[in-house]
């Protein structure tokens, strides 16, 4: 996209009108540098620092400018770190099991586990992080990859220690090998 084009973007997820607040342009400027005029990194930087303070968009822009490289995946996991625990939880459950399943069954799935699930969902549509399209979750390729980048990363060399498994090789593998450790995690899958 265009400078213009990405301009708009971010300035309707982060301000909810067409261009930026005077008072945030060159911050608004600094965003546009990292997300590279990718879309999704607009709508979800965007959506991620709608509301904030000035100096919670400092706060942001150091953070991503911490990473060796502000790969779109450092983009997107600020998003994911401004979450409270039980909404990471939702999150990552929806990425590693529930992507494309009605809105309604995962509600009431995930309400059976001690969830606040209509908040929760809440704040990841407005995070841009999932939304609904004609009764399912609906979740772009690259925020389902950083999900399931995030449970793999809780334990790299030993898939049975992590607190979701979803690839039937991994699940076979760690069956097999019997190396499944139990965690406090409330999602018994």
């Amino acid at each position: 996209m265009d400078f213009q084009d990405s301009l708009k973007l971010l300035s309707l997820n982060a301000f909810k009108q067409n261009h930026p607040i005077e008072t945030y342009m060159d911050l608004s400027v600094k965003v546009l540098s990292y997300a590279k005029g990718i879309p999704l990194a607009l709508k979800v930087l965007g959506s991620f620092l709608y509301g904030r303070t000035r100096e919670a968009w400092e706060s942001a822009l150091q953070k991503l400018k911490k990473s060796p490289k502000p790969e779109i995946f450092n983009v997107l996991k600020l998003s994911f770190d401004g979450l409270d625990d039980q909404q990471k939880d939702v999150f990552l459950d929806i990425a590693c099991f529930y992507r494309g399943h009605e809105e309604i069954v995962v509600a009431e799935m995930l309400d059976s586990f001690g969830f606040c699930v209509d908040i929760e969902m809440d704040v990841l549509k407005d995070r841009c992080l999932i939304s609904v399209l004609e009764g399912k979750i609906v979740m772009h390729d690259l925020i389902q990859e950083m999900g399931q980048k995030i449970v793999r990363q809780e334990c790299v060399k030993n898939p049975g220690k992590r607190s979701r498994l979803w690839e039937v090789e991994e699940i076979d593998h760690v069956l097999r090998k019997k190396k499944v450790y139990f965690s406090c995690h409330s999602n018994p899958f």
